[in-house]
């Protein structure tokens, strides 16, 4: 076997994604620490897999075993084929299936996500009821709504370990500073774009940063009003209050 690496460094599913979006033929070992463990063995041919193994384990339960407990030394062999395969599948579709018997932590957003690779989503070999749940996050249902049930909250958890699901990030929008004098301290931002940001974000918009060239970030309440543009208009004592000026171009984002 070649010269190993520490998986303490590495995420391993991500090295064989990677491999498999390669269209790579080799097989990858990982030899676990402890004197007289099985070796993980995974071969692939053009991107698919062919074989797993773990000690006794074969397919997805070998693999939700390495991945619920992922350490070692691992190398990948480019060209080796394995003699016997017992499987010809997608490594998204195999870890879809290995990982129901892995413990996975909730996602850290809730708002509306983004599938990052609508093609992988729509080719994985899902039951009806996790199509359903794919569905509601491809019409933009926030994250949070989605995995209220164990259901929604497994899909979405894997989703989110295979990296096809991914916060849906609001837009930064480079405005220019003009004058109001219709509100008191407050921001009034044309309604399109505080409707795609209550869009993007999974809810109303109520205040906006905004970010000067020197870098200052000062934030405002924030309300909308029609065919205001790309503009920011504040009121004459807000600008006077910030020493800024109408026409100054800005940075806005919703606080």
């Amino acid at each position: 076997m070649q010269h190993t690496t520490s998986l303490d460094a590495f995420d391993l599913l991500e090295l064989l994604l990677m491999l498999s979006g390669q269209g790579k033929t080799g097989l990858m070992q990982v030899e676990p620490a402890g004197a007289g463990s099985a070796p993980f063995l995974l071969w692939l041919a053009a991107g698919r897999v062919q074989a797993v193994t773990y000690g006794p384990l074969r397919g997805a339960a070998a693999l939700a075993r390495m991945l619920g407990a992922p350490q070692g030394q691992f190398v990948f062999e480019p060209g080796l084929r394995v003699t016997a395969p017992d499987l010809d599948v997608s490594l998204d579709d195999l870890t879809w299936q290995a990982l129901d018997a892995v413990a996975l932590p909730a996602p850290d957003f809730s708002g509306p996500g983004r599938l990052t690779a609508p093609e992988r989503v729509a080719a994985l070999a899902c039951s009806p009821e996790e199509r359903t749940v794919l569905r509601r996050l491809e019409a933009q249902e926030p994250v949070g709504e989605v995995a209220g049930d164990p259901l929604g909250a497994r899909v979405v958890a894997k989703l989110v370990r295979l990296g096809l699901l991914a916060p849906r990030r609001t837009r930064v929008a480079r405005l220019t500073l003009g004058v109001t004098r219709q509100v008191r301290g407050a921001a009034v931002l044309d309604e399109t774009i505080l409707e795609r940001w209550r869009v993007s974000g999974g809810g109303p918009v109520s205040q906006v940063a905004v970010r000067l060239d020197d870098g200052q970030v000062l934030v405002f309440p924030v309300r909308g009003g029609p065919d205001v543009g790309n503009a920011l208009l504040l009121p004459p004592e807000v600008l006077v209050r910030h020493a800024l000026r109408a026409g100054l171009s800005v940075l806005a984002r919703p606080a």
